[in-house]
């Protein structure tokens, strides 16, 4: 099995292979890690530290060892697979000569506090991860649960010539087969690194021909590679979405679509997203089957921040104006667009329809509450930037008065009224 066809395998199973975790262990808040010694939780085959990383880290250091870490779920059937792999001969004298080894469950604080906090994202499970001692990814992995993939792996991670880390360099020096341009764009995807990703995938794709778009292979790759709409592969997915329900699960083919148009969207290659390719976004949405008004909303903000690069706010207004007509909004809701306007907006012609949003909210909360202050001093805000000093300065003394009131913030408020 190739690798990107084991990749597809495991994606299957990934939404199967996240549970609670209900193990007990007492952590420490601020690390995501216990407080007590590090201690095996092998005893034979490769020889697993767990639930103290910072004390496994130190240890690696102490022994100049780099740390191999898998990321699994207990729940995950491809994980479970690799059990028996660890406990080869090949595999464990390797592993326990050349690293110190941990486990990272996908449920716990250290996957929050070390795995998220280094803003690795993780595509499917098991995911072989290799840091030298200071805690730098350095190599990754995703195979087949075979000892000599493994030991492969490991050597690949020892050698600074073939890590993965090596291959930026080795791309820009024109290396680009099928199969390093996957491995490249895996890397890419799991250290977030959107520019790198885009290039390999684009290479990758032109190499496939238009017919192999819909293989099991090349869907496996839109799922977990791809992170463009305008990919050509992923273009092509994105507007022939009847081809691949029937060469598989609808509800896949629904959720591979779903998050290959917000990835896109949400990106930083997205933020620059005119408004007419963001209704385009819209509409993709709605033909993966997303409910036309929840596509309405996903793409609310970022349709808002385009007309507010174009120079056209009053047609972000206009948008915000219909959005409230179909969509009922919490007081919150509110108080979000209020600042947002004020804080983003190329002028303060909103002003007026900040007074009916404000009016709107207020109907829904407590006139002396600590909503109605931040609606009253938001209102005051956008009075100021329209130069309505009257209107900015009776807001924001109602908004002090509330705030006096209630026992809530005034600093801001009294900041604001000296501006004025």
């Amino acid at each position: 099995m190739n690798k990107i066809a084991y990749l597809f395998l495991c994606g299957l199973l990934f939404a199967s292979c996240q549970k609670k975790n209900d193990s007990g262990t007492t952590t420490n808040a601020a690390s995501g890690t216990n407080t007590v010694a590090l201690q095996p939780i092998t005893q034979e085959g490769i020889i697993f530290y767990a639930n103290n990383v910072d004390k496994a880290f130190e240890m690696a250091k102490a022994e100049k060892k780099p740390v191999f870490v898998e990321v699994y779920s207990e729940s995950c059937h491809v994980c479970q697979s690799f059990i028996p792999v660890f406990k080869e001969q090949q595999v464990s004298d390797f592993y326990n000569k050349n690293f110190l080894n941990y486990k990272i469950e996908i449920n716990s604080p250290e996957f929050q506090s070390f795995i998220l906090g280094r803003k690795l994202f993780v595509p499917s499970l098991p995911l072989l991860l290799y840091f030298d001692e200071n805690k730098n990814l350095v190599h990754l992995g995703v195979i087949e649960p075979k000892g000599d993939k493994l030991v492969e792996q490991g050597q690949q991670a020892l050698d600074p010539a073939r890590r993965s880390a090596s291959m930026k360099k080795r791309f820009e020096a024109g290396e680009q087969n099928s199969q390093f341009l996957v491995d490249y764009a895996m890397y890419s995807r799991v250290t977030m690194d959107t520019a790198s990703n885009r290039k390999a995938m684009e290479l990758y794709a032109a190499q496939q021909p238009v017919g192999s778009y819909s293989s099991e292979t090349n869907f496996a790759a839109i799922q977990k590679l791809i992170m463009d709409v305008d990919n050509p592969m992923g273009k092509y997915f994105i507007t022939h979405l009847p081809e691949y329900r029937q060469k598989f699960e609808a509800d896949l083919v629904k959720n591979v679509a779903e998050n290959l148009v917000m990835s896109s969207l949400y990106s930083s290659f997205g933020s620059k997203y005119g408004s007419q390719k963001i209704m385009q976004m819209r509409d993709y949405l709605i033909a993966t089957g997303i409910d036309p008004q929840v596509s309405r909303n996903r793409v609310l903000l970022p349709l808002i921040n385009a007309y507010f690069r174009e120079k056209s706010p009053a047609r972000a207004v206009e948008l915000v104006n219909t959005h409230i007509t179909q969509v009922p909004l919490q007081v919150a809701d509110y108080q979000y667009l209020l600042r947002y306007f004020n804080e983003h907006s190329p002028d303060a012609g909103y002003v007026t329809s900040a007074q009916t949003w404000v009016n709107n909210a207020l109907n829904t909360t407590q006139q002396n509450s600590a909503e109605a202050a931040n609606l009253y001093y938001e209102l005051a805000n956008a009075y100021n930037r329209a130069n309505n000093k009257t209107e900015a300065s009776k807001n924001a003394q109602k908004a002090l008065t509330i705030a006096q009131q209630t026992g809530g913030e005034t600093a801001k408020i009294q900041n604001l009224l000296g501006k004025i």
